[in-house]
């Protein structure tokens, strides 16, 4: 009779929720790309107008990113964590790569 109770849905929502945290480092990491995409996009027109060593690291350094992030979702595709706690700490670490990008590219747009 216990095991009949169904408190608003919850035994329905957890495991839902257990999928998307396990795959909420791959949504990161395509957002990353994204991101990286937008920069690069940035950093290309600025070196084609300026054309210093500056511009070109610039350049070199997001393409490093970007493969980084597209080998990492290729990776995370087929290895997708067993645990919770090992996708949180990798949700933790794109997270914080995801909010240094995006303060990079709201500098770099300005």
């Amino acid at each position: 009779m216990l095991m009949e109770i169904n408190l608003f849905g919850l035994p329905d929502i957890i495991p839902t929720l257990l999928i998307m945290v396990k795959y909420s480092a791959l949504i990161t990491s395509v957002a990353n790309i994204c991101l990286l995409a937008g920069m690069l996009y940035v950093y290309m027109e600025r070196y084609l107008k300026v054309k210093s060593k500056f511009t070109t690291t610039l350049v070199l350094f997001t393409l490093l990113f970007l493969i980084q992030n597209v080998l990492f979702s290729i990776y995370f595709l087929f290895n997708v964590p067993e645990t919770i706690v090992n996708a949180v700490i990798l949700l933790v670490f794109l997270g914080l790569e995801f909010t240094a990008l995006a303060l990079l590219l709201m500098i770099t747009r300005e």
